[in-house]
């Protein structure tokens, strides 16, 4: 057991030390601060735009050991544990280049925690498309995750929850989607009511009379969701 820890110790090891030796030389202190700015100094940026560093990552991770569920689970800690957002950034497409070797347990160690730990909606949100997204709709018993993150009461679990649907089209569990937007129709919080309207958005162009009337059944829903919702329904709506 021991000699297996170590094993996949060094893995990841291997993992985070390439990936920081790949982009600490194209660190850029001018373009650091604003990268900062933008995400409202939530963390330190090296300064490198996501272009390059995907070039970089890709690069870097040619030939490394293969990884395990647990080994990419140590490795996207170990990378979220450095300051520097670009190591987030890298831990979520790692994710995103293993999303189908995932088992459903991920989401909840260590996706849950990663969500939670320096949050903001760049990171939430690729969290989101990377492994909360594709894991639902491969384990339809996810669904319970997703009302304890809705119910949690946190404003990125619940993002996550409330747009865990999006991107199915056709597939889309209309009931469980309007469910989660009709809970926190009235919030305010500019992060939830993103993802309500994003999330009814999303379903627009295959529901769009269902989309309008959840819109007009609820006048109490925010401005910022109301807008984003029929986006698609009236193209005469502000944006």
């Amino acid at each position: 057991m021991g000699d297996t820890g170590q094993v996949s110790s060094d893995r990841t090891r291997a993992w985070v030390e390439s990936t920081r030796a790949a982009l600490l030389p194209l660190a850029d202190p001018d373009r650091a601060p604003q990268m900062a700015a933008y995400m409202k100094d939530v963390a330190p940026f090296l300064g490198i735009p996501a272009p390059e560093r995907r070039t970089a990552q890709r690069e870097a991770w040619a030939g490394l050991p293969h990884l395990t569920s647990d080994d990419l689970a140590h490795t996207c800690r170990a990378l979220w544990s450095l300051p520097e957002r670009e190591y987030a950034y890298a831990a979520c497409d790692l994710i995103a280049r293993n999303t189908r070797r995932l088992e459903p347990g991920f989401l909840l160690d260590p996706v849950q925690e990663l969500l939670t730990t320096k949050p903001w909606w760049d990171t939430v949100d690729a969290l989101v498309n990377a492994a909360v997204c594709p894991l639902t709709l491969r384990d339809p018993t996810l669904v319970s995750l997703m009302w304890e993150w809705w119910r949690s009461g946190d404003r990125w679990l619940v993002r996550a929850a409330i747009g865990h649907q999006r991107g199915r089209k056709e597939h889309t569990d209309l009931d469980l989607l309007f469910a989660m937007c009709d809970g926190y129709a009235s919030d305010r919080e500019f992060f939830i009511a993103k993802a309500i309207g994003w999330a009814l958005r999303d379903v627009s162009t295959i529901v769009p009379d269902q989309v309008r009337a959840f819109v007009d059944e609820h006048p109490d829903l925010s401005p910022v969701a109301r807008r984003e919702a029929l986006r698609r329904v009236d193209p005469s709506s502000p944006r």
